[in-house]
């Protein structure tokens, strides 16, 4: 064999180059992927229309939440529901505030469009089954604050927190139904079931 021959890679070694560029390629293949499926997950969600209608509701009395929200079957109340009447495809704006007083560490809400989840809630990893809500929970548990003193006061004892959300969708022409849902922690005693009060819904809507 030549001098030149065997300064050369062998043909076994070139196969075994040629095999790891072919597996360099797959997995930056795979990886650019990967991050385009995250970024497209990551993608902002928009609705913009005219929205001249304006729908509010709510209940005076209040509302006594007796559902359960981490074992509940159904997992969630209806607290109020309307009808609006859209004069065209657009988006409905949904403004939730009111009171809640907690009882067991957190109170949930949710807010549908014709049965559908409107965009601005999460799965929290609670409900079973996991139930895209917004969650209103305590300041503090059982234990000491940092300065040392008991968090067994008055703010520290089923609280009452403000809450305050908002909510959008898009819909066609025509009529659709909104409903607000609820329900309280994995523990409710009976007498002292958490209460939701100034409860309105507002809608904005085209």
């Amino acid at each position: 064999m030549a001098l030149g021959q065997q300064r050369g890679p062998s043909t076994e070694r070139r196969k075994v180059v040629r095999k790891l560029s072919y597996c360099m390629v797959f997995v930056l293949v795979l990886i650019t992927t990967a991050w385009g499926a995250v970024d497209a997950l990551a993608q902002p969600i928009e609705c913009s229309s005219k929205a001249d209608q304006v729908t509010a509701v709510t209940n005076p009395a209040g509302h006594v939440i007796n559902t359960n929200f981490q074992s509940g079957n159904p997992n969630l109340q209806q607290l109020l529901s309307t009808t609006i009447k859209s004069a065209g495809r657009g988006c409905v704006i949904a403004h939730l505030s009111g009171l809640a007083r907690i009882t067991d560490n957190y109170v949930v809400f949710q807010v549908r469009v014709d049965g559908v989840v409107m965009h601005g809630h999460q799965l929290t990893g609670l409900g079973n089954p996991d139930t895209p809500v917004v969650i209103v929970s305590i300041d503090a548990t059982n234990g000491t604050s940092p300065s040392g003193d008991p968090l067994d006061d008055e703010q520290f004892i089923d609280p009452t927190k403000v809450a305050a959300f908002n909510f959008f969708a898009e819909v066609d022409t025509g009529m659709h139904t909104v409903e607000v849902f609820a329900a309280a922690g994995s523990g409710i005693a009976s007498g002292n079931e958490p209460r939701v009060s100034s409860l309105v819904l507002t809608l904005e809507y085209r």
